[in-house]
């Protein structure tokens, strides 16, 4: 099983290179094929000065179609891995970053820059520390809420008050949006897209992910205890809670980044980590690493689809709507023919 997974986890890496090279030469405003590429990037640097014979598509190469190949793959990366981290913290399969009313809070913080007329980054930045405090606020208010028993069930029941809650505020700051300059754009914004990731966002997206991600692979094999009762983790001499804190956490930032980069892109936490749990099954060992490179490679191709399909681009979170609900569907008959032939 180790070396079908080592197979599997280069085969996927290769994949998300090739899928990324071929991503370069996809879009509207020039062609550029796999081939121009190491021919534009030699004229970047050796042409003469004052020489722009390929100034634009050096342009779009450099400024428009890289960050958000990048940032596609590190956001897809980010949402499986906090998907796989949501679910292993609840031994709940439908669990997700919505659980803890993070993307909620996030979206709400991202359009309150909106409306107050702050700068990108501020936006971006805004989203991010709303995300955060929230799900922190729900954290310690179930902590103290449950007196060390049963803080799963409290974390859940408070975040979705709080995912309720700010669900509610940002419909009432989309009531109160401008409908002909603010809310289209709001609106647009929520349904998700990489299309206004600059080089300049790369890296915060970037950072934040190795934040996040690093402790949660390091622990990845620890994510397994999360399903044990808290007698039974004490009994093994694990510290549960804080297991849990450092999950809350690293799965958070995860998802706050993400959100802050692209708005809400549906899915892709919840349904990336079921197909990794047929292909490798649930040891979170395996699942993580194998879900995130699936989850970058997967968010990769659906923002090509979303660029590439029509004239205008369309909202990401749709292409993996679409996507996601018949196979979580296929997912569910599948696991129920499962549990009937054991039965």
């Amino acid at each position: 099983m180790g070396r079908r997974f080592a197979v599997l986890c280069s085969v996927l890496a290769v994949l998300t290179v090739l899928a990324g090279l071929i991503s370069l030469g996809l879009g509207r405003f020039s062609r550029i094929g796999i081939f121009d590429i190491p021919q534009l990037l030699f004229h970047l640097l050796l042409a003469p000065a004052g020489d722009t014979s390929a100034d634009t598509n050096i342009n779009v190469l450099i400024h428009l179609r890289l960050p958000r190949i990048i940032a596609s793959i590190v956001v897809g990366a980010s949402l499986a891995m906090s998907g796989v981290a949501y679910q292993s913290l609840f031994s709940n399969p439908i669990a997700s970053s919505d659980t803890l009313g993070v993307t909620a809070s996030a979206a709400f913080g991202a359009v309150l820059g909106m409306l107050l007329g702050i700068g990108t980054f501020w936006v971006k930045l805004t989203a991010f520390a709303f995300g955060c405090a929230v799900v922190m606020g729900v954290f310690v208010l179930a902590s103290k809420l449950s007196q060390g028993r049963n803080l799963t069930v409290f974390l859940i029941l408070i975040g979705m008050i709080a995912s309720s809650l700010f669900q509610a505020l940002l419909s009432v700051l989309k009531f109160v949006a401008d409908p002909i300059d603010e809310l289209p754009k709001i609106t647009y914004w929520l349904m998700g897209s990489l299309g206004n990731v600059q080089l300049k966002d790369l890296p915060f997206c970037i950072a934040f992910f190795i934040i996040g991600s690093a402790p949660l692979f390091l622990l990845r094999w620890r994510l397994n205890i999360l399903s044990l009762s808290d007698y039974e983790a004490k009994s093994m001499g694990e510290n549960i809670n804080g297991l849990r804190l450092t999950t809350v956490v690293c799965a958070t930032l995860l998802t706050s980044s993400a959100v802050a980069m692209t708005g809400g892109i549906s899915w892709v936490g919840l349904v990336i980590p079921h197909i990794g749990r047929f292909i490798v099954g649930s040891d979170s060992r395996r699942l993580l690493p194998a879900s995130a490179l699936m989850g970058a490679l997967f968010l990769l191709i659906m923002d090509d689809i979303a660029r590439c399909a029509t004239v205008y681009e369309l909202p990401i979170s749709v292409l993996t709507s679409l996507f996601g609900s018949p196979v979580f569907f296929a997912i569910l008959i599948k696991t129920r023919r499962q549990m009937s032939s054991e039965n």
